[in-house]
């Protein structure tokens, strides 16, 4: 099954005077094509793992923050409720994850890792860094790192501030 149906309109671009009509499209018409490309790439990379996109981000989102309740992951992932419920009953019928009693809240149920899930986040990393690796194939070392660090910073600056100059 196909996960991705859409397709960027310049799926590799080389230097930018190469594809003049890449130079005019808009900033948001050009950030959901890397994203398509980037989601395409990943599954690519996920296959063999028999895992999705959404599953291996919620793998490698436990496995970087740890204990998070099931609202946690729903906040953080910006997901429907009734969507994380499903993924997560997937992950635990895979044995990957397990629901339990969160330690300081009676009332939440905390997310985590198994061993069986441990070890998969670690091979979901590898598949990430394979899909970045193909990502910026296009860049040299040193673009590789501004491009990554303009994107972080990108992603994480407070709405009222994206607009300004640093």
């Amino acid at each position: 099954m196909r996960l991705f149906h859409a397709r960027p309109l310049a799926v590799r671009l080389g230097p930018m005077d190469e594809h003049p009509a890449a130079q005019h499209e808009s900033l948001g018409l050009a950030l959901r094509h890397a994203h398509l490309r980037a989601a395409r790439l990943f599954a690519e990379e996920l296959r063999p793992l028999d895992l999705e996109n959404h599953h291996a981000g919620i793998l490698l989102h436990i496995g970087v923050l740890g204990l998070q309740t099931q609202r946690q992951l729903v906040d953080s992932m910006g997901v429907d409720k009734s969507a994380m419920v499903r993924t997560l009953d997937i992950l635990e019928a895979r044995g990957l994850v397990r629901r339990e009693a969160h330690p300081t809240d009676r009332r939440a149920h905390a997310v985590v890792l198994t061993d069986a899930g441990r070890a998969c986040v670690e091979r979901v990393a590898a598949a990430a860094a394979r899909a970045d690796e193909r990502m910026t194939a296009c860049f040299t070392a040193e673009e590789r790192g501004l491009f990554h660090s303009m994107v972080a910073r990108f992603t994480c600056a407070p709405d009222d501030e994206q607009g300004e100059a640093p």
